[in-house]
């Protein structure tokens, strides 16, 4: 993929294709949590050689906060579960904007 191209040989036939793709790829750290003191090579225990290959490297990780848990979670479960009583709080507030539109016009 360096070279962008790709050598192939099957049944006798050789040949060397253009190479258009992006390749992705994700690892977890070695020790199931990241290690701030190691380098991302000794948390990903990777040899050097294959991560040197990748152009970008994104990190991903994840604060060790409860709140933050917490907040992240109420908002998930809240996307897809609606209490009754808070349904009917939404029902008064549009309309009483739908009222408060009409009146504008």
């Amino acid at each position: 993929m360096e070279q962008q191209t790709l050598s192939i040989a099957k049944a006798g036939i050789i040949c060397q294709l253009n190479a258009r793709t992006s390749i992705l790829a994700a690892a977890n750290p070695a020790e199931s949590q990241w290690n701030k003191n190691k380098t991302i090579v000794e948390n990903v225990q990777l040899p050097h050689t294959l991560m040197s290959r990748f152009d970008l490297i994104f990190l991903v990780l994840d604060p060790q906060d409860e709140v933050f848990d917490r907040r992240l979670a109420t908002h998930l479960v809240s996307l897809y579960y609606k209490d009754p009583a808070d349904a009917q709080d939404e029902e008064d507030v549009v309309v009483s904007l739908l009222a408060v539109t009409s009146n504008c016009k």
